[in-house]
């Protein structure tokens, strides 16, 4: 992942979510996807926000320092584990969002010091994709983490 293509990925997911509430959970086509939504509540546009993960997340409480660097590194979580942890986070905001320094892995801190890691490396898939709007797809922004370990971002001209 180039250096420049993730600081800008990072100032476009700070720009989203920080401030932003987890507000609920659309169940995927499988066990292995799950959408995410965040909401900000208060004046900020875009204000309808989302996540998509197709790789293996988990929580890790506060002050962890350490971790995993690929999914082989992760623990299996049943379905049902996945939906009890999301619903810990129900409402908490979002305080701080980033990537990691060679892989999109993707970090989102909450209030209760609590992160939402999402791992970001396969060489044949998308790991993750975060954006605006209720379709899903990006109304204006959009931040995937591509396969072979890169980041593609989209955002209007009017943010550079």
């Amino acid at each position: 992942m180039k250096v420049e293509h993730r600081e800008y990925a990072e100032k476009v997911l700070t720009h989203l979510f920080i401030g932003s509430q987890l507000d609920g959970v659309k169940f995927g086509l499988s066990p292995a996807a799950l959408l995410i939504r965040f909401e900000h509540y208060e004046d900020n546009s875009p204000d309808q926000l989302w996540l998509n993960i197709e790789s293996k997340w988990d929580l890790y409480p506060k002050h962890t320092n350490d971790f995993p660097d690929s999914d082989g590194e992760m623990r299996e979580l049943s379905e049902e584990d996945q939906y009890k942890m999301i619903f810990e986070l129900r409402r908490e905001k979002v305080t701080n969002i980033k990537l990691g320094k060679l892989v999109p892995h993707l970090y989102i801190k909450f209030e209760s010091g609590q992160t939402l890691f999402v791992n970001g490396h396969h060489e044949k898939y998308e790991c993750w994709q975060a954006g605006d709007g209720s379709e899903y797809s990006g109304n204006k922004w959009l931040v995937v983490a591509t396969p072979g370990d890169g980041i593609s971002t989209w955002a209007p001209e009017s943010f550079n």
